[in-house]
């Protein structure tokens, strides 16, 4: 493993000063826009998979001749799902994650290890955003100003800190939220599917080669993809504690190479995390960010009381 640079963060003022300048905006701006375009893939992947674990169930009862056709269908939407789709959608994640860290090192002014090879060039960046004189203006409308909580009197390392632990935490709500939605839908796809079944008198072989083979390849999907998103929650909620332990811990005060560590950990995290759908986003995004930053403020005195 290389060994870490130094790295002394600047004042807590600079970095409130810096997350809202136009060059920070820029990369903000960027990677919401390039997680957009993720998250379309995304829904073209559900958007299938809900027309295969609805349609097929039915058209298997109505037209059981076309049980083979349903199956095939599905066979082949989760192999092009598991593949094409899943390939731009990680793409488009990847590139996100690389320019969110821009973001990160221009804010808290942390030394630059090396390029990302899916970071998006400049004039991408540029491409993705379109003029600068719109920036401020594209930044407010997006509720992108003020990205982290942060109170000037803090110092710059507490401040780092508290950024990166809301960052983490913030994901894991809204990931947790997610995990909980795609649970109760998929249990109310199942009892539907069942209920449907008894009311319309199928037969067991019928239930089985009608229903539950079309939909088994959408079901197992949907295992898959709440399985990635408890443990991505779980990994954001880890690290959030961790954070949050050295910040209340009497052991020795939050150092540059910390910091340098958990940027790390949070650009892999935000890689590999499942994107998650904007309407949950939008619905949960008031709340989340009011806890967010009560849970800064209450962080921030405590390191004062600890230093």
């Amino acid at each position: 493993m290389n060994s870490l640079p130094d790295y002394s963060p600047p004042s807590s003022v600079t970095i409130k000063a810096r997350q809202n300048d136009l060059d920070a905006l820029r990369l903000l701006i960027a990677q919401r826009r390039l997680y957009r375009r993720a998250k379309r893939w995304l829904a073209l992947r559900w958007v299938g998979m809900m027309v295969i674990g609805i349609g097929a169930p039915l058209v298997s009862v109505l037209g059981p001749s076309l049980t083979v056709a349903c199956g095939a269908v599905a066979g082949v939407w989760l192999f092009l799902g598991r593949t094409l789709l899943v390939l731009a959608q990680g793409s488009l994640t990847s590139k996100a994650a690389a320019v969110q860290e821009q973001f990160d090192y221009y804010v808290f002014q942390m030394p630059d290890r090396g390029n990302r090879s899916m970071l998006p060039s400049l004039e991408d960046v540029a491409e993705i955003v379109g003029p600068d004189d719109k920036i401020l203006s594209v930044a407010d409308r997006e509720r992108l100003l003020d990205w982290y909580p942060i109170e000037t009197h803090n110092d710059g390392a507490v401040t780092v800190a508290i950024s990166q632990r809301a960052n983490a935490s913030y994901s894991d709500r809204l990931i947790r939220t997610t995990a909980i939605v795609w649970a109760a839908g998929t249990v109310v796809w199942i009892v539907v599917l069942v209920a449907l079944s008894v009311v319309l008198d199928v037969s067991l072989s019928s239930f089985i080669l009608g229903i539950v083979l079309p939909v088994l390849p959408a079901f197992l999907d949907v295992i898959q993809y709440l399985a990635g998103v408890w443990r991505s929650a779980t990994e954001r909620r880890d690290l959030a504690q961790a954070i949050e332990s050295r910040l209340d811990g009497p052991e020795r005060p939050v150092e540059g190479k910390d910091l340098l560590v958990w940027q790390e950990r949070l650009f892999d995290l935000r890689r590999s995390s499942p994107d998650v759908p904007d309407f949950l986003y939008k619905l949960r995004r008031k709340v989340n960010e009011r806890a967010m930053h009560s849970a800064a403020r209450q962080l921030g005195q405590r390191a004062d009381r600890g230093n």
